[in-house]
């Protein structure tokens, strides 16, 4: 279930921007990242909340691995969802984007590479979430 409340977080997030951006009728075709982190963050403690939910307790380092899988299934989703809800190519990146990520890789980096990344971290970081620090705790 966890995977699956980070989807939903990713789409429900990617469909609030580009809901902001249509309402802004053409004044604002940029994304905001303070307003997306901020649902993203949002997103993240529902999704803890619900993922959680199931077990006594949680530790730092459950935190620590859920953020990781969140944002890593967040960046799977999100941005190519959030293009095609603009009417963009899936792909689509911006030449002059204020991504902390799109501006470290640049265009040294293929948009779905990226993405495939993402996957695998979003894997490894489930995997061990899910399998290994639960089953030290006894709760899994």
């Amino acid at each position: 279930m966890t995977f699956i409340y980070c989807i939903f977080a990713a789409i429900i997030s990617a469909l609030i921007e580009a809901l902001r951006i249509k309402l802004s009728k053409g004044k604002v075709d940029n994304i905001n990242k303070l307003w997306t982190y901020t649902i993203g963050f949002c997103m993240f403690g529902v999704c803890l909340a619900l993922s959680v939910g199931y077990y006594d307790e949680i530790w730092p380092l459950d935190v620590m691995c859920y953020m990781i899988h969140f944002a890593s299934v967040r960046g799977v989703i999100y941005d190519p969802l959030l293009n095609l809800l603009r009417g963009l190519s899936v792909g689509y990146t911006s030449k002059s984007t204020n991504s902390i990520i799109d501006r470290a890789v640049g265009n040294r980096v293929n948009f779905w590479v990226l993405r495939i990344i993402y996957l695998a971290i979003a894997l490894i970081s489930g995997f061990i979430w899910i399998t290994l620090l639960r089953k030290a705790q006894g709760t899994y």
